[in-house]
């Protein structure tokens, strides 16, 4: 019960935020529109009339794909970071249930609000593009849960990295272009097919521009995408443990 009190607390927060700061949260979004806006143009100027078809609509595909992961990723490491600078950071790790849980807790509530601007961005781009997507939600909705746990692993790997050395936002960047190769990645490569986000975003874009359904899923690409996902999220939490752990001898927990 007192687990779920946590949850509930955490998730009324984060839309008190988003809802306070409504202003910034649509400049975000315009910002994010306009950059997908470049990339349209010039690949369409670049391709000229041949630039239609599959190509258009892998690249919107591709960029939600990069836009969810990205908003995801930077949950726990941003969290972290602006604790430590208000100060406030103590006082989470205070808390009976531990930080580590409030973090499960805070992505969760985050990508549930991350969910909502991506749909509405994938809606603009449609009628900005005016391509049209296969939207098969049953279909479409366990890859997109194998990506977002694989990646809050990578978010606790630099929520660890980030209590340590505290100011790692130029790193942080560096992870954004990672990201976009994970996803575009292709998963017929084996070296690619065990790194987080690249099956399930292959699977998202078969869904959306293929109009493939659940059956077209290989029981094998589902085991490796589960088994990926769990790999990474446990791996992330152990090594932010050891991060924790290290940055408490060191008495720099709460120092910024």
């Amino acid at each position: 019960m007192k687990l779920w009190l946590a949850f509930v607390a955490m998730f009324k927060k984060e839309f008190i935020l988003m809802r306070r700061y409504f202003f910034n949260a649509i400049g975000g979004i315009l910002t994010l529109y306009l950059v997908f806006l470049l990339l349209f143009l010039g690949y369409r100027g670049i391709g000229g009339p041949a630039a239609y078809g599959d190509g258009i609509a892998n690249l919107v595909v591709g960029y939600v794909m990069w836009l969810m992961m990205l908003l995801a990723y930077q949950v726990i490491p941003h969290t972290i970071l602006g604790e430590s600078q208000e100060g406030t950071l103590e006082q989470l790790y205070m808390s009976p249930r531990g930080f580590l849980i409030l973090g499960v807790f805070k992505y969760i509530s985050e990508a549930v609000q991350n969910m909502i601007i991506v749909v509405f961005m994938l809606a603009v781009l449609i009628a900005t593009t005016g391509e049209s997507l296969n939207i098969d939600i049953i279909t479409l909705l366990p890859p997109v849960l194998f990506a977002l746990i694989g990646v809050c692993g990578l978010g606790f790997i630099f929520g660890g990295i980030t209590l340590l050395f505290k100011r790692i936002q130029s790193y942080l960047q560096i992870v954004q272009f990672v990201l976009i190769g994970l996803v575009a990645a292709p998963p017929t490569l084996v070296v690619f097919r065990y790194l987080p986000i690249v099956l399930p975003s292959h699977w998202v874009r078969q869904v959306m521009v293929r109009g493939e359904n659940l059956a077209a899923i290989p029981l094998a690409d589902w085991a490796i995408m589960a088994g990926t996902a769990a790999f990474y999220l446990t791996l992330g939490m152990v090594f932010f443990k050891w991060c924790e752990n290290l940055a408490r001898r060191r008495g720099i927990l709460g120092h910024f």
